[in-house]
């Protein structure tokens, strides 16, 4: 497991957002030396990233990665911003307003968000209202054996 810490930004009241930065799935099940590319565009000026990324390997291969936002950024606009890409593959039979999912057919992974309580931060995973963005190849650690 590697663990990616950035500066962030923590908002303040009124601030103006461009846009999410979101982590590039491309690097899942990616093995090669053009596993490069962390954010999945160029950032603009007041674009937000995550504070921190956890991404999961087995062997060199990246299987899942977790994005954590800080608690005072909206879930609605990580929310927004995954939905510019994959509304299509969003799962609306969920009905829970803290926790979304997609599954990305065509790019065989799955996109979860949700919003870190106090047993996440008892797990010394993430301070309680946290926002949690967690990619995963289909079959997880076993999507890197077909490499």
């Amino acid at each position: 497991m590697l663990f990616l810490s950035f500066a962030y930004l923590q908002l303040t009241r009124g601030q103006v957002i461009d846009h999410i930065v979101l982590p590039n799935p491309k690097l899942l099940r990616c093995v090669s030396s053009d596993c490069y590319q962390l954010w999945s565009e160029t950032p603009e000026s007041k674009a937000v990233f995550p504070k921190q990324v956890i991404v999961d390997t087995d062997q060199g291969c990246i299987y899942g990665m977790t994005a954590l936002y800080d608690k005072s950024l909206p879930s609605d606009l990580i929310k927004s911003a995954i939905e510019e890409r994959y509304k299509q593959w969003s799962l609306e039979e969920i009905k829970s307003p803290a926790l979304h999912l997609w599954r990305v057919e065509p790019q065989k992974f799955s996109i979860q968000l949700s919003v870190a309580d106090k047993a996440d931060e008892k797990r010394s995973l993430a301070e309680a209202g946290t926002k949690l963005v967690i990619y995963i190849a289909f079959g997880g650690k076993s999507a890197c054996s077909a490499h």
